[in-house]
C-alpha cells in the first residue's frame, strides 16, 4: 500500500492559509489509499516577510521527511529548491480535511507514495 507524508501550511490546523516562505506552522499528515492521519504540527520562524530568493535550507530541514508540501503560494525559487530536493509542491487553498479526502479519492498516495516494507 502506498503512503505519503504531506505538510500543509496552516496556522490553525484546518485551512491552508500561509505562503511557503512566511509560514510559521506546517500541519503534518500521513495519507494512504484509504485514510489520512494527523501526525503533528511543526513550527518555524518565518524566513520571509514578503519576497525572498534563498535561505530555504531551514524549511527543507523542517520538512525533510515529507513527500509533498501544500501552501497557499510559493515563489519560483522556493518551489525550484524544494523540487530539486525531491519534494512535490502544490499551491492550494481550502480545508485540509477536504484536500486529504480528494487526495485519497484521486489515488494520490497509491500513485506517488512510498511502498511499505512487507
Amino acid at each position: 500500500m502506498g503512503k505519503i507524508r504531506a505538510a500543509f501550511a496552516s496556522s490553525n490546523n484546518a485551512y491552508i492559509d500561509e505562503h511557503f516562505g512566511s509560514a510559521q506552522y506546517f500541519q503534518i499528515y500521513d495519507i494512504d489509499e484509504e485514510n489520512s492521519a494527523y501526525v503533528e504540527e511543526r513550527r518555524i520562524n518565518p524566513l520571509c516577510k514578503g519576497h525572498c530568493e534563498g535561505g530555504f535550507e531551514a524549511l527543507y530541514d523542517l520538512l525533510e521527511d515529507v513527500d509533498s508540501v501544500f501552501v497557499l503560494r510559493i515563489g519560483e525559487s522556493a518551489a525550484g529548491y524544494m523540487i530539486q530536493h525531491g519534494k512535490r509542491v502544490f499551491e492550494a487553498h481550502g480545508f485540509i480535511e477536504d484536500i486529504t479526502k480528494e487526495l485519497i479519492n484521486d489515488g494520490f498516495a497509491k500513485e506517488n507514495g512510498r511502498k511499505e516494507a512487507v
